[in-house]
C-alpha cells in the first residue's frame, strides 16, 4: 500500500469527522475549537492509529471512529504544547494562542480533552480502556511538566532525556495504537507489541525534531541528546564549534545508532502482529526512519542538512523521509532529495 495514498486518505475522511463531532458543540470559543484541527498538513496520528488497529486485523469503521478521539487528544496536546513553548507558528500557520490569547486558548485545550474523552465513550469501549486512556493522559502531563522543570542544560540527563522522550512524545503515539489495541480486543501479548510500535513512533519523533530544533533549543536553554553527549565528550556548545564537535566527537554516530536501534525494534515487533498490507506499511515506516537518518548522519554537511530541515520543519520533513523516499531507494537517491532541501534552503553553519 502507498504510504501517501494511505496517509491522505485518512486525513480527507478523518478530518471530515473530526469536524462533525466538534461542530456539534456550541460554545463562545468555537472558533478555536474548529482551528486545532486545521493545524497538520496531513494526520499522521490517525494513520497510525488506523495502521496499527487494521494491523491487528480489526473493524474498519471502529478504527476511524477511534482514530476521531486520537485527533482530539493529539490536538489538545499540540495546542497545548504551544502555549508552554511560546511557539507563535506551527508549520506556517498562526499558534492558537497567538491568534486568540492563552486564556481562551487552555479553556478550548480542556475542552478538547473533554471530547476525546466523551468520543471514546460514544464509540463504546469498556471500562478498562477508558481506564487505560486516563492512564495515558495522566503521563502525558507529566511529561509536560518534567519538560518544564527538567529540560535545561546541565540539569536533565541522558536516563532522563529518554524518560522525557517516553513520557512527552512516546505516550501520545502509544495512545492511538493501545485504544487500536483495547477496541480491536486484541490479547495483551499483541496489545503489548502494538503499544511499544507506537511509542517508538513518538520517541523516534522526538529524537528527530530536537536534532532539527537543536540549535534554537539550545539558544533557549534547554537540551537534548546531542547536547547531552556533546558534553560528556568534553566538546563546546558554543557558536563556533557546535557542529564540528557533533561530528569529530561521534555524537553524530551516536544519535544515528540510537535512531536506528529504535527504527530496527519497530521492524522486528510488526512481524509480530497480521501479516497484511498495514502492518507491511508500519514496517515500512521503520524502516524509512532507520534509511533516511542513517543517509544523512553520514553526510559531511549533517549539520546543514539537519538545519535545512528544521526550516522547512518537521511535518514536511516526514513528507520527504515517508513519501518521497521509497523503500527501494539506495543511499545515492536518498542523498539527492536530502540535496534538494539544501538548495533550497542554504543554510550557513555557525
Amino acid at each position: 500500500m502507498d504510504i501517501e495514498k494511505f496517509v491522505d486518505d485518512v486525513t480527507i475522511r478523518v478530518n471530515s469527522m473530526v469536524k462533525e463531532v466538534i461542530s456539534q458543540k456550541n460554545f463562545a470559543y468555537q472558533k478555536l475549537l474548529e482551528e486545532s484541527s486545521k493545524i497538520f498538513k496531513r494526520r499522521w496520528d490517525a494513520a497510525l492509529e488506523i495502521c496499527g488497529f487494521m494491523g491487528l486485523d480489526s473493524d474498519e469503521k471502529m478504527a476511524y471512529d477511534v482514530a476521531v478521539a486520537s485527533c482530539l487528544i493529539t490536538q489538545a496536546m499540540f495546542v497545548l504544547d504551544d502555549v508552554i513553548d511560546k511557539t507563535e507558528e506551527r508549520e506556517g500557520r498562526s499558534a492558537i494562542w497567538a491568534k486568540y490569547g492563552v486564556n481562551e486558548t487552555l479553556i478550548a485545550t480542556h475542552t478538547l480533552v473533554d471530547m476525546y474523552m466523551e468520543q471514546l465513550v460514544h464509540v463504546g469501549l469498556d471500562r478498562d480502556a477508558l481506564s487505560s486512556a486516563l492512564t495515558r493522559l495522566d503521563i502525558l502531563l507529566r511529561g509536560e511538566h518534567r519538560d518544564i522543570i527538567r529540560n535545561k542544560r546541565n540539569v536533565l540527563t541522558e536516563e532522563e532525556y529518554w524518560k522525557l522522550c517516553s513520557e512527552k512524545a512516546g505516550a501520545i503515539t502509544e495512545t492511538h495504537t493501545e485504544l487500536a489495541a483495547k477496541a480491536a480486543h486484541a490479547g495483551p501479548e499483541r496489545e503489548k507489541i502494538i503499544s511499544r510500535c507506537g511509542e517508538l513512533v513518538g520517541i523516534l519523533s522526538q529524537v528527530i525534531d530536537d536534532l532539527l530544533d537543536l540549535e534554537e533549543d539550545i539558544s533557549e536553554g534547554k537540551t537534548s541528546l546531542p547536547v547531552i553527549l556533546l558534553e560528556e565528550r568534553g566538546g563546546r556548545v558554543t557558536e563556533d564549534r557546535l557542529w564540528e564537535d557533533l561530528k569529530e566527537l561521534g555524537v553524530l554516530e551516536s544519535v544515528k545508532q540510537q535512531i536506528s536501534l529504535l527504527a530496527q525494534e519497530g521492524v522486528g515487533l510488526t512481524y509480530k502482529l497480521e501479516d497484511n498490507e498495514y502492518t507491511e506499511m508500519l514496517r515500512d515506516v521503520f524502516a524509512l526512519w532507520d534509511k533516511f537518518y542513517s543517509t544523512l548522519l553520514e553526510r559531511e554537511d549533517a549539520g546543514m542538512a539537519l538545519k535545512a530541515l528544521g526550516v522547512i520543519g518537521i511535518e514536511k520533513s516526514f513528507e520527504l523521509m515517508f513519501i518521497e523516499t521509497k523503500p527501494y531507494m539506495g543511499r545515492g537517491e536518498i542523498n539527492k532529495i536530502i540535496d534538494d532541501v539544501c538548495i533550497i534552503n542554504p543554510i550557513t553553519l555557525r
